[in-house]
């Protein structure tokens, strides 16, 4: 749960403008429900009135209520915050009211007006509250003093409460926290941020795409693929971003751990009461001398952000690029592919498919010891091993090579062999000698030619964009 209160407004009319309509629109398809709090209308902008004219009252509601008038007026009667749920959670409407009412109650916010707004315009569901700061009946201010910090308080409270802590620094003692950037600090690095994603943008256009498809029955297993690796590319650029806040949340407590020293230094000399003009000197020095160190760090960071990640695109593209030709090499070998792609899926996932391929390899083995002899998928019978000549198993090693994909490939066709796929090997029979090219090293060869092929094409457009990104 993450509690997000905004900075105090004067107009209600205005908020709800927003709140209630899609930005830079007329239309409000954002807008999943709302629900009031302490007013006599569910009507939103006739709760709107209400609430304008309690806030335009609040000196008659004291006089009303016994307290003493006079002081200044309340100013910014308006509160704007909003309660934000994890993506992996799925709240009722019953539940985000419910929610809100329990966190006005913690903040002994409950008696104001409030209307809650929810909108289904992210990925992760969260409810705005807009507050009147007017209390209704006494025309008092709310409370507002340590309210983050009683709010993070709560935050963590309703986490307890659901089982699972999202946000583990609210567990830490404030003096152990790590703190946010400063303003001035997380501007040092907005100019490096937009840099950064607008590169990313580049880099998306670069993308792999299956030009020369074959139409036939493998169409499923092409699209099975493409998805994947589409996936594996979108996964690849949303790791961007939190590499990014990463770094920079690195660099500033990098910097600031190693001017902390020197400012506490300043600190006490200004508790002593030293001179102004020398406290202020001083002061004006630290600042030059860490924004200076924060921005060098912060280039060659980004520097080196942007170089490793341009390298580990190249390598999931070329590693894409070799496990299409692997799937093209397998069809034109007549192998069924539903595990090939299975572990592909596998792979990207992060899982560890080692375990598997030893165990079923020893298998393979053992049964390739007792038979003595290789059958294969094209020719229904059992063919001797010769010189020369390459098993269905082989080549698929051979067209994966690279990738690890050759063990994946001779567990497939093994595989083909132990479920049926292929026929039962007949009594042994003495074979004719071959007095032919062998088709198996022509499907290898193909496959060989057509992979160096592109490469090299793509070499070549790498180049020609790697020029473009670099502005040469």
């Amino acid at each position: 749960m993450i509690v997000k209160i905004m900075s105090r407004g004067s107009s209600f009319k205005g908020l709800s403008a927003y709140l209630m309509h899609d930005p830079q629109a007329e239309s409000d398809e954002r807008v999943a429900w709302t629900h009031t709090f302490n007013l006599a209308h569910d009507h939103v902008p006739s709760a709107v009135d209400e609430m304008l004219w309690t806030a335009r009252d609040a000196e008659l509601l004291k006089q009303e209520a016994g307290i003493r008038a006079g002081g200044r007026a309340t100013e910014n009667t308006v509160k704007h915050l909003s309660l934000n749920w994890a993506p992996d959670e799925n709240p009722s409407r019953e539940h985000m009211i419910e929610t809100a009412d329990e966190f006005l109650r913690h903040m002994k916010w409950d008696e104001h007006q409030a209307v809650l707004i929810a909108h289904e315009d992210k990925a992760y569901a969260h409810v705005h509250v807009m507050l009147n700061t007017v209390h209704p009946e006494t025309g008092l201010k709310l409370d507002d003093a340590f309210e983050q910090r009683r709010a993070q308080a709560w935050a963590l409270g309703y986490e307890r409460e659901q089982g699972r802590i999202y946000c583990e620094q609210r567990l830490l003692n404030p003096a152990e926290r790590e703190d946010s950037p400063t303003r001035p600090a997380w501007m040092a690095f907005k100019e490096k941020e937009n840099e950064f994603e607008r590169d990313e943008k580049i880099l998306h256009a670069q993308e792999a795409i299956l030009l020369d498809e074959p139409q036939n029955s493998k169409d499923a297993e092409w699209k099975i693929l493409k998805q994947l690796q589409r996936e594996q590319r979108e996964a690849f650029f949303a790791d961007g971003k939190s590499e990014f806040s990463d770094l920079r949340r690195a660099i500033y407590s990098e910097v600031r751990e190693e001017f902390r020293d020197r400012w506490a230094e300043f600190y006490a000399a200004e508790r002593e009461g030293g001179d102004a003009t020398a406290l202020a000197t001083l002061k004006a020095e630290l600042i030059a001398e860490q924004k200076t160190v924060l921005e060098t760090r912060r280039d060659e960071a980004c520097a080196e952000l942007r170089e490793t990640r341009n390298g580990v695109y190249r390598e999931l593209l070329d590693d894409q690029r070799e496990i299409r030709l692997a799937l093209r090499g397998r069809q034109e070998a007549g192998f069924d592919n539903a595990l090939f792609l299975q572990q592909v899926e596998d792979r990207n996932a992060g899982k560890d498919v080692t375990r598997d391929f030893a165990d079923a390899a020893n298998v393979a083995t053992a049964r390739q010891n007792e038979e003595q002899d290789v059958t294969t998928a094209f020719t229904g019978g059992p063919r001797r091993q010769s010189a020369g000549m390459k098993s269905g198993a082989d080549i698929g090693g051979g067209i994966a090579t690279g990738l690890g994909f050759g063990l994946l490939g001779f567990l497939d066709s093994i595989g083909d062999a132990f479920t049926g796929s292929t026929p039962a090997p007949q009594p042994r029979q003495r074979e004719p000698e071959p007095s032919g090219p062998d088709p198996f090293e022509a499907v290898i060869d193909e496959a060989r030619n057509r992979e160096q092929r592109e490469r090299d094409d793509a070499d070549a457009e790498w180049r020609k964009r790697q020029g473009y990104l670099s502005g040469e």
